[in-house]
């Protein structure tokens, strides 16, 4: 933009030394307040700080270009970026709290089960109800001891060779 104005003086001091007629001079003249012109415009819309704070600025979108929006962007987009991995890992961890709540109900159960099952097999191996379903049985010819059971001791000196303890 400096640029265009340094040409367009320029051109302006090499007319003027060259002693050229008033006709030119009032050309260059509006052709110099144009280019100011539209050098002026293009400053105040790069600068464009001056954006409205509007439910309609909003809506429309023209906050957006405001120069405040063009130089966090990036920011923005990271902050968006967090804001739904958060969410996401939010809802993977909630997911993995209630499989972890309906796994340990499941185990309890598991455990109820295992220690009824346990209950159960100890009373149908309790002495007083194996002999029971023998009486019950015509079958069979085993009966409980009417003896008291003795131990049968052995010398030492017989097994020295056959046992390794």
């Amino acid at each position: 933009m400096e640029e265009i104005k340094d040409n367009v003086e320029q051109d302006e001091q090499t007319n003027m030394d060259s002693g050229e007629e008033l006709s030119v001079d009032l050309e260059e003249e509006s052709v110099k307040r144009e280019v100011e012109e539209v050098i002026n415009k293009l400053d105040e819309d790069s600068v464009d700080d001056d954006v409205e704070l509007s439910l309609r600025s909003l809506l429309g979108g023209d906050i957006l270009a405001s120069k405040f929006i063009r130089r966090q962007i990036l920011f923005i987009i990271f902050v968006v970026g967090l804001m739904i991995f958060y969410t996401a890992n939010r809802y993977a961890s909630q997911d993995e709290q209630i499989e972890i709540d309906n796994l340990r109900k499941e185990l309890q159960d598991v455990k109820y089960n295992v220690l009824t099952q346990s209950s159960e097999l100890m009373n149908y191996t309790r002495q007083s109800n194996v002999e029971e379903i023998l009486k019950k049985t015509p079958d069979s010819v085993l009966s409980s001891p009417e003896t008291a059971p003795y131990l049968i001791r052995q010398d030492d000196e017989d097994d020295e060779g056959f046992w390794p303890w």
